[in-house]
């Protein structure tokens, strides 16, 4: 590898396998006065469907600045900060768990990867924390690497 290459754009297989192989990044959104407002996230990337979902609890800000304006994007980088992919698009927000067991709680539960031992203690937490789901829908997909030597 050549010291000093030019950033290497990622083709879109690259991008989801990056996606896919990262758990954390870092969700714009947009203030009121059009500034972005970054939130650190853990997400899943669905390749298929090329969606990320993110969940989080009703109160929060990219919660509220979503319901105002839906577009939204997320930054990923690799841990030396050499790679990374970005995600725009728009924000879709399921609905809010708000009592054990109901239709929000259990589309909820439906979607985790693993399975919790206690269903019951499960969808009892997530509806005191009124969790729902963020689902950003791709409309661009880009990044690039740096080969640096």
């Amino acid at each position: 590898m050549a010291k000093n290459a030019p950033p290497r754009p990622l083709d879109d297989a690259a991008l989801s396998d990056f996606l896919a192989e990262h758990a954390f990044g870092a969700l714009a959104t947009l203030k009121r006065d059009g500034r972005p407002h970054l939130s650190t996230v853990v997400y899943t990337w669905d390749p298929e469907a090329r969606t990320v979902r993110i969940s989080t609890t009703e109160d929060r800000l990219k919660v509220k600045q979503l319901r105002d304006n839906p577009t939204a994007s997320l930054y990923v980088s690799s841990a030396d900060h050499w790679k990374f992919a970005v995600v725009e698009g728009k924000a879709e927000l399921s609905e809010v768990t708000r009592t054990p067991g109901d239709t929000a709680g259990l589309e909820y539960l439906a979607a985790q990867s693993q399975k919790p031992e206690d269903e019951a203690v499960f969808l009892e937490t997530i509806a005191a924390e009124r969790r729902l789901y963020i689902t950003l829908k791709t409309d661009k997909l880009y990044g690039t690497a740096l080969d640096i030597a």
